[in-house]
């Protein structure tokens, strides 16, 4: 009996012991508070439209009309608290995200998202930390505090400037920054001389049609079925040699790598090329969007890179009528057939511009 009076005795002493309390979890820190401010630039009232109809030849032509077929949305700075967003595109893009590199910070930061850029639109804007909240979000999501330049801004030579976004048009468009080309749009006939090949007045339109079959045929140019279907095609050179595997790999690099595209239109003839100079005739100008044009446009970037018509980068060869205009070709219709390109007839914002 005293076992069990024992027994019960321990029972109820250790029974009753307070349990030990865990300890806590730290509370996590919260995430930054910041988001990125949504711009628009999709009408009168807070963009201007380039490339319009009564637009001054000196304006179409300008060197602020230049710009990288990498950057087709484009950001730079004008002076050390102003930017200048423009898009250089015939079609509106939505949803893109503008970065900003800063020297002395590590890594791009998120400066300000677009709902939506018409096309062709241009703005002036001042940096969102001018006037506005200083705290940012870099692209790992980080908060960065730019107060420091509220007052004095950035100077020009210590930023750059880059859009990113997850639509299907902002993914193809970024992947034309694998190219190098630079686009001006030129008047190769200044004094309206009636007696060569190029047209009196380049016009607004002229301009419009331009800047959606650069985007294409760049493209075209960056996908790597293009490339494989490049580079497994017979093609001879100048001398009428059949090329290497290894002399058609630099040759499309060439053409990749070219630096500056002085693009005109042209009268007469179908297309004119050779060192810059890209000319184009307006039948072109309007098919590119539903008819394969390689026979022209590579042509013509075939005499870009040094090639003439004795060599079938420039002309199918005989008997066999191959060369880099029928591969390309081939490779641009595909793309039409799928509705792959990036400028579309159903995107493409003036369609009086095709009728």
């Amino acid at each position: 009996m005293k076992k069990i009076i024992l027994f019960l005795w321990v029972a109820l002493f250790y029974g009753c012991e307070k349990p030990v309390e865990p300890t806590p979890e730290p509370t996590p820190e919260p995430p930054p508070v910041t988001t990125t401010i949504e711009i628009n630039f999709d009408n009168d009232n807070n963009s201007s439209l380039m490339f319009q109809d009564g637009e001054s030849i000196a304006l179409l032509t300008s060197e602020e009309r230049r710009y990288d077929i990498g950057q087709v949305l484009r950001v730079k700075a004008v002076d050390l608290t102003t930017l200048e967003v423009a898009n250089f595109a015939p079609t509106d893009i939505v949803n893109a995200t503008i970065l900003v590199t800063i020297e002395g910070h590590p890594k791009p930061i998120k400066l300000f998202n677009i709902g939506k850029i018409r096309a062709h639109a241009v703005q002036q804007i001042k940096y969102p930390f001018i006037d506005g909240d200083t705290k940012f979000l870099d692209i790992d999501d980080q908060e960065v505090d730019l107060a420091q330049y509220k007052t004095t801004g950035i100077p020009i030579a210590n930023v750059s400037f880059d859009f990113t976004g997850e639509t299907d048009l902002i993914k193809k468009l970024k992947l034309l920054g694998k190219l190098k080309w630079k686009i001006k749009y030129h008047d190769f006939d200044p004094n309206d001389d009636p007696g060569n090949n190029w047209k009196d007045n380049i016009d607004a339109k002229d301009v419009r049609r331009f800047s959606g079959i650069i985007i294409n045929l760049a493209y075209l140019f960056q996908a790597e079925s293009t490339k494989t279907a490049f580079i497994a095609e017979p093609i001879t050179d100048n001398n009428n040699v059949a090329m290497s595997t290894e002399q058609k790999q630099e040759v499309f690099k060439k053409i990749i790598d070219i630096p500056l595209f002085h693009c005109g239109v042209v009268v007469n003839v179908s297309g004119l090329g050779g060192g810059s100079t890209f000319g184009l005739a307006n039948h072109v100008l309007k098919d590119y969007l539903t008819k394969d044009v390689c026979e022209i446009t590579v042509h013509e970037i075939g005499h870009m890179i040094g090639y003439s018509h004795t060599s079938s980068m420039t002309y199918p060869s005989n008997p066999d009528k191959r060369g880099a205009v029928v591969a390309t070709g081939q490779a641009y219709t595909i793309m039409l057939s799928r509705n792959e390109f990036p400028i579309r007839k159903n995107n493409y914002y003036k369609a009086v511009d095709f009728e």
